[in-house]
């Protein structure tokens, strides 16, 4: 089996961009093309190096992928947590100097790999090896065993092809609508996409949440929230406004409410948190410091 990569080596003494280096918050990143067979179904590989000694708390902000962390166990005891497609912040928290790897899967790919109607996920973590059982296991070994970042993504190239492999095809449907809603940056009518689709739009409803995990229009949401990412990578201040119209967003206010909505941030306090790299950033999570109490209970709001 035969694989490309684009990788990107870099120093853990370095910071920001320098001579091909990247950093994440206290990552040290390295960026895996999936092998082409997978292109459909994997979004990305993005094998991390955390440089701080002490517990590292990150947030996964809303994105329209799977996420699926190999590395160290969580201190919740999951051995390789999966995020589901969600549209809120999640928080979680790792433990000093290590090494992962985070998985991007497209929901529709990630539904066949688990075997699980996707909102019974939601934004809760579970774990791998409730879905896969030993496979997992012995993944996780293989990845600790490798020589270099070039070996792990083609063990996870390997593991990936193998258990997609014998999966049933999801529902054509869901997979045209969700086709549909990427292409549109998730600027489009849920009535209208069910028209085109002719279903009613609540049987639309029932049969995306099955496969994706959140209804159309949340769905729609969190693409167009992944697309301003893309936008706020490069912006300053004074295109807030623009991003907000090019986004589909009826305002700046708009836009500013759900990027609070999504994040607990505002767009400022996002953009800061995404850089240098938003693609990056999202697979692996940003670097934050504890939430307050209140926030952890979920009865406020935290910064971003």
């Amino acid at each position: 089996m035969s694989a490309r990569y684009e990788i990107e080596r870099h120093d853990a003494r370095g910071s920001g961009r320098s001579g091909g280096q990247e950093q994440v918050g206290n990552c040290a990143i390295v960026r895996g093309v999936p092998h082409a067979a997978l292109r459909d179904t994997v979004v990305g590989y993005v094998g991390y190096r955390t440089l701080s000694p002490g517990p590292v708390f990150r947030q996964l902000f809303p994105r329209g992928w799977v996420t699926v962390l190999f590395g160290p166990p969580l201190p919740n005891g999951l051995v390789v947590p999966v995020t589901g497609v969600h549209d809120r912040v999640v928080r979680f928290t790792q433990q000093g100097r290590h090494r992962g790897i985070a998985v991007g899967l497209a929901p529709t790919a990630a539904f066949a790999l688990l075997g699980v109607e996707m909102f019974e996920l939601g934004s809760r973590q579970a774990d791998l090896v409730d879905f896969l059982g030993t496979a997992v296991g012995e993944v996780v070994e293989r990845l600790a065993e490798a020589a270099d970042w070039r070996s792990r993504f083609l063990t996870l190239d390997q593991f990936l092809l193998s258990a997609l492999a014998p999966r049933p095809v999801g529902d054509d449907l869901v997979g045209y609508a969700w086709q549909c809603l990427q292409q549109a940056y998730g600027a489009m009518s849920i009535t209208l996409l069910a028209e085109r689709l002719d279903v009613s739009t609540r049987t639309l409803e029932l049969r995306f949440r099955r496969e994706v995990g959140v209804s159309p229009k949340n769905a729609a949401r969190i693409l167009r929230f992944q697309h301003a990412v893309g936008l706020l990578e490069h912006s300053g201040q004074d295109r807030m406004t623009s991003i907000a119209h090019a986004c589909g967003y009826a305002d700046h206010a708009h836009f500013a409410h759900e990027v609070r909505a999504m994040t607990a941030c505002t767009p400022t306090q996002l953009r800061a948190a995404l850089r240098p790299h938003p693609r990056a950033a999202l697979l692996i999570g940003t670097r934050d410091q504890p939430p307050a109490r209140e926030d952890r209970l979920g009865s406020g709001v935290g910064p971003g």
